[in-house]
């Protein structure tokens, strides 16, 4: 019996002592995040582009709690994503983003989804938007483990809906525009509808308009202004108005398109003052005027020409008449003008009148086309001198004119004989001229007694015949030598003048008597005869 309660005692002994040993345990933390939708400005108007910003707060919700770092693991939303789902919104309004990624959101924490949005012509009230957001999340973390922390995922996917609000205001719009433009240097009319294309009447409206460029001005040249308003009594909702206004543009305005900002001010419904988004429209500014020079027609216009001439006509290619018009030739290096300047007075728009220009060409110009600049000055409403860019135009230079040129050699001179060659030259300048001299110069086997012929006096275009004569030598051989004709001539200012040498060719022609035979020839046809003489005496 003892034995027996020794050995429960010893069983009892064994048992405590096993549960004494440490065994490790483990726990779990496990909760989730929580998002909800805001925006923070959720007033928009109609027919407009805006941002929609969504605003996500993440309140977490703590289910078993633990180690602070993991009780922030399980309330996180990560991967954060949302998409507008535009399908389903029952409003004129384009959704012009995709999706959306903000990453994580911790506990008590916030992101911003912004998203692009095209609002049509909606009706004044509130709408719903739906939203899609997906995210990821630590569902539970154990811990206790010798390996470490486990951690369970999940996926979410939640449609949402946040709550826009479209106002019951005025809205403006310009609808038309006139034709605005100007020219550089003078003023005219910046006309165009305004309508209210939102849903309320403006009442007391104040269309406040401003350039943005310093050189575009309202009013007038001696009073320019960089803004102007217009007063709007009331402009109902669809009802539009027409507005003008004076405008301009300085003198040194390049030509393009210059934007006018306007905005208008109105009372709403409350009397309160409100001010519309700046719109903006535009005018044009055109050079001052535009001309072109057509028909260019020349004379004498070539190298070494103290009166070569330009013909041509100017045509006003604008829309406004140009004042007291005067073309002149712009600077070049290449003539001198003599009389560069031709006025016309005015030129309605399409019209053209002729214009002429004397200039001098240097004997050191090079022949060949060449541009010249015209350049057209007028007076513009204001009496002010306006000068156009300069207008260019290829005009040809000649070659340099020789004032004579020879049209005709005759001669019948052969081998061994004595005879005249005519000469006939033509005078190609533009002033008679007297005391005409030509000279003759030839060179062995051409030889001449008389190398010289007075011509007198030669009219413009005439021709005349200069007689010399000339000898071959009696070795030429029937062909054609060359020469040469300088003509001396007195211009009618007295001043004596020379050619150069103006290239003749003196042709030999066979002797009337037959083609002539050399004398080595002949002696040689006389030594065969006499040869033949004696072989019919020995036979005797």
């Amino acid at each position: 019996m003892v034995r027996n309660k020794s050995a429960i005692l010893l069983c009892v002994l064994v048992v405590t002592s096993i549960a004494a040993v440490p065994v490790s345990a483990e726990s779990s933390v496990y909760g989730n995040p929580e998002l909800s939708l805001s925006v923070s400005d959720n007033t928009y108007r109609s027919s407009e582009a805006a941002t929609l910003s969504v605003v996500a707060s993440n309140n977490g919700r703590l289910e078993q709690g633990g180690p602070a770092q993991y009780e922030q693991e399980v309330q996180t939303a990560q991967s954060v994503e949302m998409e507008i789902l535009e399908e389903q919104i029952d409003a004129p309004i384009d959704v012009k983003t995709g999706t959306v990624i903000a990453g994580t959101i911790p506990d008590s924490g916030t992101a911003r989804f912004d998203f692009n949005i095209e609002l049509g012509n909606a009706e004044p009230g509130t709408y719903e938007i739906p939203v899609e957001v997906q995210y990821k999340y630590v569902r539970m973390v154990t811990y206790g483990s010798v390996d470490g922390p486990e951690y369970t995922w999940r996926t979410v996917t939640r449609e949402k809906s946040v709550t826009i609000e479209v106002e019951d205001r005025p809205q403006f719009e310009v609808v038309s525009e006139g034709n605005n433009a100007v020219f550089a240097g003078d003023t005219g009319q910046l006309s165009f509808a305004l309508e209210n294309t939102g849903t309320r009447t403006a009442t007391s409206s104040s269309v406040q308009l401003t350039t943005q460029s310093p050189t575009i001005f309202f009013g007038t040249m001696q009073n320019p202004q960089s803004s102007t308003s217009l007063y709007v009594p009331t402009l109902e909702p669809g009802e539009r108005t027409n507005l003008s206004v004076q405008v301009g543009a300085a003198a040194e305005t390049q030509a393009g398109e210059y934007p006018v900002n306007l905005a208008v001010s109105y009372q709403n419904q409350n009397g309160v003052t409100e001010t519309s988004d700046t719109l903006t429209t535009g005018i044009a500014v055109n050079p001052e005027r535009s001309f072109e020079i057509r028909d260019i027609e020349t004379e004498r216009f070539r190298v070494d020409e103290g009166e070569a001439k330009i013909n041509a006509q100017v045509v006003n290619t604008g829309s406004g008449t140009a004042n007291n018009l005067a073309v002149q030739i712009g600077d070049t290096a290449l003539v001198t003008p003599t009389n560069g300047e031709s006025a016309i007075g005015d030129l309605a728009p399409g019209e053209s009148k002729p214009v002429s220009f004397t200039v001098s060409i240097p004997a050191g110009a090079e022949p060949g086309t060449n541009m010249f600049p015209f350049v057209v000055e007028y007076e513009n409403q204001d009496g002010d001198v306006r000068t156009t860019s300069p207008i260019r135009k290829s005009i040809a230079i000649e070659p340099e004119q020789d004032p004579f040129t020879v049209v005709g050699v005759n001669t019948s001179v052969s081998p061994g004989a004595t005879d005249t060659v005519d000469v006939t030259v033509q005078y190609n300048g533009e002033e008679p001229v007297s005391a005409t001299n030509a000279k003759l110069f030839v060179s062995d086997p051409i030889s001449t007694s008389d190398d010289g012929a007075y011509l007198g006096e030669m009219q413009p275009g005439e021709t005349k015949t200069a007689t010399f004569t000339v000898s071959a030598g009696s070795s030429a051989v029937v062909k054609a030598y060359d020469a040469s004709v300088e003509v001396r001539y007195d211009e009618a200012d007295g001043d004596t003048r020379y050619t150069d040498g103006l290239p003749v060719g003196i042709a030999l022609s066979p002797s009337s008597g037959g083609l002539p035979v050399p004398m080595s020839v002949l002696g040689v046809v006389a030594l065969l005869g006499i040869g033949a003489i004696a072989v019919i005496y020995r036979r005797r």
